[in-house]
């Protein structure tokens, strides 16, 4: 649906608009008269946007004063607070005195700090978009949990107690908390599993991004060792830019919308999470004006087609440009304080930014103005703000403990999918066509179908990796009492040292271990396991190890504190 109007509000000129001076404050000579008890309250001072990497922050207005050891270097879009400014020398012609997001307090050149006078002072970034209102349809929180009748949840055993090694399985104990084992098989296999204690207080996981943001497409081992993390594996599938596909939750703020696919999801409370997070192709969002108006929100941090309106946060660090387009800048609260037709615009930490492309662009500007409250709406079938860290794949191939087959189907469209009503079983006994645990049939020469929901895989990509398709694999699970993470990759496309593997064949690898849901991540030339510092498996690609969108990490503070 198309934004909808209403009449376009004349909005004052640059000019009308007055801005703070950032020049010093004459400091007033002290008297004896007394003070005013009703003292007014002091402005704020402007905030500003750092305009480079790693900016140099001096302990006095000038390049002779020495470089401050920073215990977080500044780098492009962060926010700090101007309090004032100096003429300068030395190729600077003026010097910020800076309150930075640590509290600290130094000097550094106005070129590379742009005011925002309209953005009030914010020591910390909000942990999430404060601008969001998310809503949820009542659903159980996991589809997995116990019945409410259920006996207790049994005490933890040690993790080393909770699998039985194969005989050949070469098992080492990283740490009372954490397992590796290395299988070799004749057929040939070579398969390596992670087992994580996740009720141990020194465990802890991530989801990560090439130097924290949509930077494309980067190394695992890259990543791991950025984060300093123990392990890690490949995440998901990827665009040709290197953005993730499905939904992506970087330490509780949003990068990537979901759509219908598995996701495995990591909450405040420390509890893993397998499902799905919509129903549909990407998520359930709207704008609402201060004024009540109303208009559909696409996508967050990917490409925005001609005539919608499109959300974009830090991650993207620069605001995409497409012609006549309208870039509106908000604050954390909600509060618009830029709207420009400008391109190549940084995105400042903590801030979003509305892009509207034709008729968004035009509702944009017939309906907002600076100092508007703006809301943003989003619907999923699991509340976005409990979860900390999240990142998809698919499909979903175990439920209570049972192998279950994604449909060959692209949501609801069957119309690819040729399918023989009396569908073969696997060698497990499960029908062929399965949609979350549903059966469905395509009509004849396939259809669209209200009854069918399968996850949102073309039909060409599901012929191409399941049934009797062998391939490398990636995969994460957890027990039935959320104790144990479960975590695999198998090696495969490479005759006579790993042929790959079915995923009827994975499914029961990550339940041999105790997994009693489980999903895929983004597997062939992409599977890459990374464990202290080195590769555990043989990426199949004869480049090596694959350049991808993002990893899942898992951290053990015994191996030292995470940043």
């Amino acid at each position: 649906p198309r934004p909808t109007h209403r009449p376009r509000r004349i909005r004052p000129t640059p000019t009308d608009t007055p801005t703070p001076t950032l020049t010093p404050t004459d400091t007033p000579t002290p008297t004896d008269t007394p003070t005013p008890t009703d003292t007014p309250t002091p402005t704020p001072a402007p905030m500003g946007a750092v305009g480079i990497d790693f900016l140099n922050v001096r302990e006095g207005p000038g390049t002779t004063y020495e470089l401050m050891d920073l215990d977080f270097p500044l780098r492009e879009g962060d926010l700090v607070e101007v309090l004032e400014s100096v003429a300068g020398e030395d190729g600077c012609a003026t010097w910020y005195r800076l309150r930075l997001p640590t509290a600290e307090r130094g000097w550094a050149c106005s070129t590379y700090v742009e005011p925002l006078p309209h953005l009030s002072p914010r020591r910390y970034p909000p942990r999430r978009d404060s601008a969001y209102h998310f809503t949820a349809p009542g659903r159980p929180h996991d589809e997995t949990a116990p019945d409410a009748d259920a006996s207790p949840t049994p005490s933890p055993l040690p993790l080393s107690e909770r699998f039985t090694p194969q005989e050949g399985d070469e098992v080492t104990e990283l740490s009372r908390g954490v397992v590796h084992i290395r299988r070799v098989t004749d057929d040939p296999l070579k398969i390596n599993v992670l087992l994580f204690d996740i009720t141990a207080p020194e465990f802890d996981l991530k989801t990560a991004l090439g130097d924290g943001w949509l930077s494309g497409r980067t190394r695992t081992s890259y990543m791991v060792r950025q984060n300093k993390a123990l392990a890690g594996v490949n995440g998901d599938l990827f665009s040709g830019y290197g953005d993730p596909q499905g939904l992506t939750i970087v330490d509780s703020r949003v990068v990537i919308p979901p759509k219908h696919r598995a996701t495995f999801a990591w909450t405040h409370e420390r509890e893993p999470f397998i499902g799905y997070f919509t129903d549909n192709w990407t998520w359930d969002a709207e704008i609402v004006a201060e004024g009540g108006e109303r208009a559909p929100l696409l996508e967050l941090n990917r490409a925005c087609t001609p005539d919608n309106i499109c959300l974009y946060n830090e991650f993207k660090r620069v605001v995409p440009s497409y012609a006549g387009s309208v870039k509106v800048f908000l604050e954390p609260d909600g509060r618009v304080f830029r709207i420009t037709e400008e391109d190549g615009m940084a995105i400042p930490r903590g801030l979003l930014v509305l892009l509207g492309t034709g008729d968004g662009a035009e509702w944009l500007l017939d309906t907002l103005d600076i100092g508007d409250m703006v809301q943003l709406f989003v619907r999923t079938n699991y509340p976005l703000p409990d979860y900390a860290q999240a990142i998809s794949g698919g499909p979903i191939i175990l439920q209570e403990g049972v192998f279950v087959e994604d449909c060959l189907c692209k949501l609801r469209d069957c119309r690819e999918v040729a399918l023989d009503d009396d569908s073969d079983e696997d060698d497990e006994g499960n029908e062929g066509i399965r949609g979350n645990g549903e059966t469905g049939e395509a009509g004849e020469g396939g259809e669209v179908q209200a009854d069918v929901l399968c996850e949102d895989f073309d039909t060409y990509w599901k012929e191409d990796h399941y049934g009797w398709v062998y391939m490398p694999r990636t995969g994460v699970g957890y027990d039935r009492q959320k104790q144990t993470l479960i975590v695999a990759v198998v090696d495969g496309y490479q005759r006579g040292y790993s042929r790959g593997v079915r995923q009827v064949e994975f499914a029961r690898l990550l339940r041999e271990f105790g997994a009693y849901t489980a999903m895929e991540l983004d597997g062939g030339g992409s599977t890459t396991m990374v464990l202290d510092g080195e590769i555990a498996n043989h990426p199949s690609d004869d480049t090596g190890e694959r350049y991808v969108a993002n990893a899942l990490l898992f951290f053990w503070t015994d191996f030292g504190e995470r940043d």
